[in-house]
């Protein structure tokens, strides 16, 4: 219903005045004095506007007697939803957004439903940052990012939005802060014995403090992976998420850290597998190598692991999974790359000379020498690596273990190669989710050096390859 209305009876929504701020009218005001107004107020049955606050404010100040309205019939329940869907056009400030977040969040908790339009409420079972990102036209990423600040040092939010700092300068600021401050106060940093060439540290690494910026040469990891396990770690709980979703989110944020501690000349490999929820493969470690890329990481390669003893696969209408995804990403088109061959087969025209195949040698001489046969004729390592790729392409030194128990350790074999590939002698490697230590046993045994960190213990002394 339209109609003109005394601007004495109308006043501003409560909520809108908690949400949104009027500060920095004078253009509107200007605008409305030379232009009128070119979109109706809209106001409920009480007289409250509902959308057009700000323009409410401006005919106020240039001191209007009476405007035209549109009235709207409205309940309680769905005036929140309103005033924000009205303000989703207008650009607003981050403070804005949080209070947004603050008043929707439980309206979209899980469990609680979510409102894909005004007139009704299905069920729906996505974590609540994706229901909030789709109804704010934000990234979960993004507001998982602000909570956290809001959180932690709510003073960051004014810096932002006078573009003193960005969103992910002002998350990583407070983040460091707060992993130092829990760092002294309840965590336990131990360096093993041989401190020279592997240390380990006992914690979390979404901060990695004790890493120098642009120090590290090369990153090889196996994150956990989602629904597979319980781990003990209450607070940075990976892999025990609600759903997909907010895995890959905190997986990507998690691994923010790795970008600084790497060289611009650095190589980071990920390996990931993926899970089924409800017979639907979830398609994780691809969702993970785009959300790194959109963090500004460079896709190089997908190397496919082919394991040598697949886990049996119980299911009676699905193949047995047998590989898992290698992911190799560097930050600068500039990273260091060392070509690997794999020798020519017997009997192949180009193998003249014949390229010793690895049965021929003695490895466990070669491991003590710590020397592996690298092929110096061949053909170029591609991006398919089964036991036979892997054992012709270097000598495996598979016989340094420990014998560490580890509820998900991958073999020795599928590290060889990403070092070999990336580093030289005396470069840096480090494992943000060392586990039992066969990163490090791998890195030391072609000399090079090794950081680690797991926030379990699991062995009291990790035996190592002391090269002097």
């Amino acid at each position: 219903m339209h109609f003109k209305v005394k601007t004495n009876k109308i006043s501003h929504h409560p909520l809108n005045q908690e949400i949104y701020s009027l500060s920095g009218m004078d253009d509107l005001v200007l605008s409305i004095q030379d232009k009128g107004l070119l979109q109706k107020l809209i106001i409920n049955q009480d007289f409250q506007v509902i959308s057009g606050n700000r323009r409410f404010a401006a005919i106020t100040k240039l001191g209007w007697k009476e405007v035209e309205v549109e009235q709207v019939q409205t309940n309680p329940d769905e005036e929140l939803e309103l005033l924000i869907h009205y303000n989703k056009q207008r650009v607003k400030t981050y403070r804005e957004i949080l209070n947004e977040i603050q008043y929707l969040y439980p309206k979209f908790a899980v469990g609680q439903g979510k409102r894909n339009d005004l007139t009704s409420v299905p069920e729906n079972r996505s974590s609540t940052r994706d229901n909030l990102a789709n109804h704010l036209g934000m990234s979960a990423s993004q507001i998982a990012k602000l909570m956290f600040i809001q959180k932690h040092d709510p003073s960051y939010i004014d810096l932002i939005d006078s573009g003193e700092m960005t969103v992910a300068q002002s998350y990583q600021t407070i983040s460091r802060w707060k992993n130092q401050k829990d760092a002294v106060e309840s965590k336990k940093v131990i360096t093993f014995p041989s401190s020279k060439w592997f240390t380990f540290h006992h914690k979390s690494s979404h901060q990695m403090d004790e890493i120098d910026d642009a120090s590290v040469d090369c990153i090889f990891t196996s994150p956990p992976y989602w629904n597979k396990r319980t781990y003990d770690d209450k607070i940075h709980n990976l892999g025990n998420e609600k759903s997909p979703k907010d895995f890959v989110i905190n997986l990507v944020t998690h691994l923010q850290d790795t970008k600084r501690v790497l060289k611009d000349t650095g190589s980071f490999f990920l390996v990931l597998g993926d899970t089924y929820l409800d017979k639907n493969l979830q398609n994780i470690p691809h969702r993970v190598s785009i959300g790194l890329q959109d963090e500004g990481w460079i896709l190089r390669n997908t190397i496919v692991w082919k394991k040598t003893n697949p886990k049996p696969s119980s299911s009676k209408d699905s193949l047995s999974p047998s590989y898992e995804f290698i992911f190799h990403l560097v930050k600068t088109h500039r990273y260091k790359y060392q070509t690997l061959l794999t020798p020519y087969a017997d009997g192949d025209a180009k193998g003249k000379g014949r390229v010793p195949r690895h049965r021929e040698l003695d490895t466990e001489k070669m491991f003590r020498k710590i020397y592996p046969y690298v092929p110096s004729e061949g053909k170029h390592l591609q991006d398919y690596w089964d036991s036979d790729v892997i054992s012709t392409a270097v000598a495996r030194n598979s016989s340094f273990g420990d014998g560490v128990e580890h509820p998900a350790p991958f073999p020795e074999e599928i590290v060889h190669l990403p070092i070999l590939m990336s580093t030289e002698e005396g470069d840096v490697v480090l494992d943000p989710f060392m586990g039992s230590g066969t990163t490090g046993r791998v890195a030391n045994a072609h000399k090079r050096f090794f950081v680690g960190y797991d926030i379990k213990q699991y062995s009291s002394d990790y035996r190592t390859t002391v090269v002097r």
